[in-house]
């Protein structure tokens, strides 16, 4: 705060772009304690936090788990995903599955993923999506976790 000055508080953001980006942070920090209870819960050696170099370096993912690029959006309106998220995504998971994780205010959590990430019988497309519950997703990756780990190991030959 600048009191000596003008008596005001002064700050290089406009209070709505503050207030988003505390809402987009909250948002990650949720969905990195329900995927590391997930994990917990089911025996996975992994735990995850929200990336923060991702304010300073572009193309960088919010999440990084094993396997998945995950990117979070919180939103005040909306019913669904827009397309600038999903290219976001995709830029930031290189070789991983790019997974969007988006909420808007009082609906319920859902998650876009590629299809090949839901049926490995699938061709490696990242536009061929399908959009989910957050714990439907939980339920698919957990199922397919062996796939995903055989997955890089045959991209890494």
């Amino acid at each position: 705060r600048d009191y000596k000055v003008t008596g005001v508080q002064t700050c290089a953001l406009p209070i709505s772009m503050v207030d988003s980006r505390n809402k987009g942070a909250a948002y990650e920090r949720d969905t990195c304690k329900k995927l590391n209870e997930f994990f917990a819960e089911h025996g996975f050696d992994i735990t995850c936090k929200r990336n923060l170099d991702q304010y300073q370096t572009a193309d960088l993912a919010d999440i990084k788990i094993p396997y998945h690029a995950i990117e979070c959006k919180a939103y005040k309106e909306g019913w669904w995903w827009k397309p600038e998220w999903w290219k976001q995504v995709k830029a930031a998971c290189g070789n991983d599955i790019p997974v969007l994780i988006y909420k808007f205010n009082n609906k319920q959590s859902r998650v876009c993923i590629p299809m090949y990430a839901i049926n490995p019988g699938l061709p490696r497309d990242n536009d061929l999506t399908a959009v989910m519950t957050f714990d439907d997703w939980l339920v698919i990756m957990r199922k397919n976790w062996d796939y995903y780990e055989a997955l890089v190991k045959i991209e890494n030959i």
